[in-house]
């Protein structure tokens, strides 16, 4: 009987540390992040040589007390495999067959993200995939395979990977570092890079965006909105289509604020993810501002290669951010989310080339535009941001939806501008 207890809290134990809210255990999200802190001083007097197994080391030990034996075990395992896929495959002769299996094994866990190994989670794709960090390590494996078997990265070390790929403060959700910058900062030492006032701001802030995502999410349940909108009038309608989104944002903004801080108290200039998306007046510009390591791993990964292989844009776009999706789940919402950014972003583009030769050639409609003060006006300013605002909240929504009935929401829209009967 002791032994079949001590099998079950070392194997199935959902992480040492529990602070149950709600049904969620809140060292899985966010905070923590905090109890890495205590490993931080320490690395400030690890001697070179040994930095990159303190890193990969205490950062499994983060992983085995909030996410329990049995998840540490696993991701052990997988990092150390795909260091193999980098030694055996990190060369152009070998680097298609790297990056088939890399793909296979991520899309084994999309489809089957509750292995019977780990404990069960109401939303494993979710939780697994994401929020414990397996998604971001598929995409660190493969930007590290690309880039050593193109000659743009020498075969890393295998501590250096090793602290690479576990890195505590971004292993969870990003954000995403190349591995070029973050081995150069292991080897400059915590001294040059540390920064007690950043990290300090940063802290702050992520606060007071989880504590406002506590809030919005407090007054504006995402359940009235699902699975009730017709007891909702415009105003509340227009408030509560607002909440799942901005949330989201809060959420993942305040989790990369304080992977930042706590980055930045070890001694890593940890890149930012979110410069101040809302403010975005097309959709090019929001995806330069939103998420923008993915973003930027996503142009460098998929759509560049794709342009360079002669694809039209508008398939670049689509194939790229359905990929983005599918990275996400394999569920329709997530689908057509991909789907809605890839094709958003292709009709922007044209529309962009469009109205760049209307300009550069000053084009009789240009003018007229510009005659009645409409080109560039703080009306167009505010037509363009309203359009890209509503676009990016509703779509978005659409991908939030776990329970597929984002179609109740189009229902009570169409109903309260007349097109259907209330």
């Amino acid at each position: 009987m002791i032994l079949a207890a001590a099998i079950q809290f070392g194997l199935w134990s959902e992480g040492w540390i529990r602070f149950v809210v709600d049904g969620f255990n809140v060292p899985r999200g966010p905070l923590g992040l905090l109890c890495y802190l205590p490993f931080v001083p320490i690395y400030w007097f690890v001697p070179r040589r040994h930095r990159p197994a303190y890193l990969w080391v205490t950062s499994l030990v983060l992983a085995l007390v909030t996410l329990g034996p049995a998840y540490a075990g696993m991701l052990a395992g997988l990092t150390f495999g795909s260091l193999g896929i980098i030694r055996l495959c990190g060369v152009p002769r070998w680097s298609g067959i790297g990056k088939i299996v890399l793909a296979l094994a991520f899309s084994a866990f999309i489809f089957f993200p509750q292995p019977p190994w780990l404990p069960p989670v109401k939303l494993p794709v979710y939780f697994y995939v994401h929020w414990a960090g397996l998604a971001y390590l598929f995409l660190r494996v493969y930007h590290v395979l690309v880039d050593v078997s193109a000659g743009k990265l020498p075969p890393p070390r295998a501590g250096d990977f090793l602290a690479y790929l576990l890195f505590a403060p971004t292993l969870r959700m990003g954000p995403l570092y190349r591995f070029g910058e973050f081995a150069r900062q292991m080897t400059d030492g915590p001294i040059r890079h540390r920064d007690f006032a950043g990290a300090g701001i940063r802290f702050a802030t992520g606060a007071v965006r989880l504590a406002a995502m506590v809030a919005l999410r407090g007054a504006l349940p995402d359940d009235v909105l699902y699975e009730h909108p017709e007891r909702l009038g415009a105003i509340e309608l227009i408030l509560h289509l607002q909440s799942p989104t901005l949330a989201l944002y809060l959420w993942i903004s305040g989790y990369v604020d304080w992977s930042i801080a706590v980055g930045r108290l070890l001694g890593f200039e940890v890149p930012d993810n979110f410069n101040y998306p809302w403010r975005s007046l097309n959709i090019g510009e929001f995806w330069r501002r939103w998420h923008i390591t993915l973003s930027n791993w996503l142009k460098d990964y998929l759509f560049i290669p794709l342009v360079r292989r002669r694809w039209h844009y508008f398939w670049a776009f689509t194939l790229t951010f359905l990929f983005c999706g599918y990275w996400h789940g394999i569920r329709p919402s997530y689908i057509l989310f991909g789907l809605s950014q890839g094709v958003g972003l292709a009709v922007h583009r044209r529309w962009d080339q469009l109205w760049r030769r209307q300009r550069d050639h000053h084009t009789p409609l240009y003018a007229t535009l510009v005659r009645l003060k409409l080109a560039q006006s703080p009306l167009n300013v505010a037509a363009r941001w309203a359009i890209t605002y509503s676009y990016l909240i509703l779509s978005i929504d659409l991908a939030i939806d776990e329970r597929h009935t984002f179609q109740n929401v189009v229902r009570r829209v169409l109903s309260l501008v007349g097109i259907l009967p209330d």
